[in-house]
């Protein structure tokens, strides 16, 4: 497990935001996830940099505009994605642009809002998805 944000030295506003929360890439064996948080812009374009190769990335930010940068994406290169989101929530996430990139890149989405719990699996060879919808 490998902290990508916030750095060593970050300092944190007075009142919380989203930028300060965890960005974590696990790696298992030949597999591996990248846990954005709710990662934005700034941050998102620091771990592109880092070139974080992961076979799911959990989308920032409930896939809203301010995150799922174009470069993010080809820098981690998801098979599958999985955004956390509320049925009709008042923001209109995910956003329709967020899911044409996740498209783009070749990724399959997986959204809470549609299909429920959604469980993904390392197991050191590659990584799978069970959703509760599916069954």
């Amino acid at each position: 497990m490998r902290v990508l944000a916030p750095a060593r030295d970050w300092q944190p506003a007075p009142k919380p935001r989203n930028n300060d929360s965890l960005v974590m890439h696990a790696i298992y064996g030949d597999s591996s996830v990248l846990l954005e948080g709710d990662a934005e812009k700034k941050v998102e374009r620091e771990i592109a940099a880092l070139h974080p190769r992961a076979d799911l990335l959990k989308v920032a930010h409930h896939g809203g505009m301010t995150s799922s940068l174009p470069e993010l994406l080809a820098a981690v290169g998801p098979r599958m994605a999985v955004i956390s989101v509320g049925a009709h929530n008042s923001f209109g996430d995910p956003r329709l642009e967020v899911l044409q990139r996740l498209e783009d890149v070749g990724a399959r989405t997986y959204r809470t809002d549609v299909n429920g719990l959604v469980t993904f699996y390392l197991d050191g060879h590659s990584a799978t998805a069970e959703s509760a919808a599916l069954h």
